[in-house]
């Protein structure tokens, strides 16, 4: 914040010192090889300072790519534990087993430390929601809706990570066999 306050304050400066002398060097100043001199000095000036303020601004920009890289290596490295969690339920699902193994309910646990530090507000509440819909699901297990639903959060991962998935595209169609799409195309679903 300091060093931000005296960088406004050095170019106001600069600036000014700039108007200055170009209004002595104008009016003031009879002598037109002085006058031409003084307004070289200026141009000089005002082109080491463009210069320096193009550097400063592309750096400050490269500081801020690198700063959103690591931002997004961290939220996909939490991913990660969704998705191992979350695809090892619907393995088991699949297989007619419910519940989730001490590695997946581990891999959720992790998850859900690394969305409290680089999960967005909405991805936290669209987390809840999804967390809640499951615990009911469990109680009335229909797969087709926890598809849905888990569609829907991944939709919200997949935003998180800059990408814009449009309202046809189903996620969760990926881990479907070719037989359950066609089914649930035919019923309409997907």
């Amino acid at each position: 914040m300091k060093k931000d306050i005296f960088s406004k304050f050095w170019m106001l400066f600069l600036f000014l010192l700039l108007v200055g002398f170009l209004i002595w060097g104008i009016f003031y100043v009879d002598n037109l090889q002085s006058k031409i001199s003084i307004l070289g000095i200026v141009a000089i000036i005002v082109a080491a300072f463009t210069s320096v303020l193009t550097v400063s601004i592309n750096n400050k920009k490269a500081r801020e790519r690198e700063y959103e890289l690591h931002i997004l290596k961290e939220k996909q490295k939490v991913f990660e534990h969704f998705y191992n969690s979350y695809f090892e339920m619907l393995f088991k699902i699949k297989k007619g087993q419910s519940g989730l193994s001490r590695k997946a309910e581990e891999e959720m646990l992790l998850f859900k430390k690394g969305l409290m530090n680089w999960g967005s507000d909405r991805l936290i509440k669209k987390y809840i929601d999804f967390d809640s819909k499951l615990v009911n699901s469990q109680e009335n297990p229909e797969t087709f809706s926890l598809l849905k639903d888990g569609d829907k959060f991944l939709k919200e991962l997949r935003k998180e990570l800059g990408y814009n998935d449009s309202k046809n595209v189903n996620i969760m169609s990926i881990i479907l066999t070719a037989e359950a799409r066609e089914e649930l195309k035919q019923a309409g679903e997907i």
